[in-house]
């Protein structure tokens, strides 16, 4: 970010980056996103599908407001991203579960469901699914676009691990591009902060549309420092070793929840940022993390990503969502995951047991005697 930002002031041009509205990213920022987004769809966007935004849920909003519109039903997993139902339910849009497995959403519930409810849009995240963790494979990814494709329904595509996770298995919009409105967020390869999403539409029309929609609401509009940044990483290539960066510090921590809590069969991905940890030994996911809290852990219960919890036809697994890259140090995170683990092995005593750590793992972790006593948060 400092030869970034070094860069926008060589430039003499800071002044001239502010003074405008970015209305779905200037020319130079359309270039850049469908350049950066290419590689992970693994063939070339033309910018003119392509929109910047300010993040995704700016850009769940346009499509909610000009896709889907007042009184239309999205379908979604059966555990989903958190903020989709309030988000939906502020633009008048009913959200409806589809049951899920571990790879993923199930073809055939999707199918009925659509039936059912004669849904306009599924939204789903086949990529490191959030919070199970879950990659759909490719060839039920090619099932879901048919199913669109014949129902007359459009996908919403959450993608925002892909970059962190490789180019394969390919995302449903390289697969139907016809039918998936393809969203990548540099939140997680990049950072939180910087607040800029690149939406991919089926076509250059559809893409303008929905930015005459609301293009005097300028709560959409990507910051025009934060999207130069975003530019400036793209054309230099820095974007790159960040996100390199980020999935080697993601897979050093995956390997150590894998070490601690792996009799336990906590889950995840390359490329991830979280883990799925079933709590079944426990009891509920609910009472679990109450009792985390008291250790001084955050954990998100199943509870808290269900798309409907009253629906009878679901059942809400007993497990919690750990984010691995919450904690700040290794010597955090390990103090954290022993907490869950003694919980997990009904050990009720608050101090983890850094014994247990053998050599190489010490040399791994580093000192985690620094990280007694603190709060570990795993929930954000």
């Amino acid at each position: 970010m400092r030869l970034v930002l070094s860069t926008m002031i060589a430039s003499n041009k800071l002044g001239q980056m502010v003074r405008h509205n970015r209305v779905g990213g200037n020319e130079r920022d359309q270039i850049a996103g469908a350049r950066w987004v290419s590689r992970r769809l693994n063939s070339g966007i033309e910018q003119d599908r392509l929109i910047v935004g300010n993040g995704t849920q700016s850009l769940l909003g346009l499509i909610f407001y000009e896709v889907l519109g007042a009184n239309s039903v999205l379908l979604t997993e059966a555990l989903t991203y958190p903020v989709l139902k309030p988000l939906a339910r502020r633009f008048g849009i009913s959200i409806e579960p589809v049951r899920i497995d571990e790879l993923g959403l199930l073809p055939s519930d999707l199918e009925h469901a659509i039936g059912r409810t004669r849904a306009k849009a599924i939204f789903c995240n086949p990529t490191i699914q959030n919070p199970t963790t879950a990659v759909m494979p490719e060839d039920r990814r090619a099932i879901l676009v048919s199913i669109a494709r014949r129902h007359n329904v459009v996908i919403i595509e959450d993608d925002v691990l892909g970059a962190l996770h490789g180019l394969s298995p390919r995302p449903l919009a390289a697969i139907g591009p016809d039918v998936v409105w393809y969203i990548q967020s540099l939140s997680k390869c990049v950072a939180l902060g910087l607040k800029v999403a690149y939406l991919v539409a089926p076509d250059a029309v559809q893409r303008d549309r929905l930015v005459a929609s609301a293009a005097n609401h300028s709560f959409w509009f990507p910051s025009g420092l934060a999207a130069e940044a975003a530019t400036t990483l793209i054309e230099s290539g820095e974007i790159q070793r960040v996100a390199r960066a980020i999935r080697t510090e993601a897979d050093i921590r995956r390997q150590i929840a894998v070490s601690i809590l792996g009799k336990h069969g906590i889950r995840s991905e390359a490329g991830g940022l979280h883990s799925w940890l079933p709590v079944e030994k426990f009891g509920t996911a609910l009472s679990f993390t109450a009792a985390a809290d008291r250790m001084g852990v955050k954990v998100r219960p199943a509870e808290i990503f269900a798309a409907s919890p009253a629906d009878q036809r679901l059942t809400i697994p007993a497990a919690v969502r750990v984010a691995l890259t919450s904690p700040n140090t290794h010597q955090e995170l390990v103090v954290g995951l022993e907490h869950l683990a003694r919980l997990l092995a009904n050990e009720t005593n608050a101090v983890p047991a850094i014994s247990k750590l053998n050599g190489a793992n010490r040399e791994l972790y580093g000192d985690t005697k620094s990280g007694l006593g603190k709060r570990v948060t795993f929930s954000q």
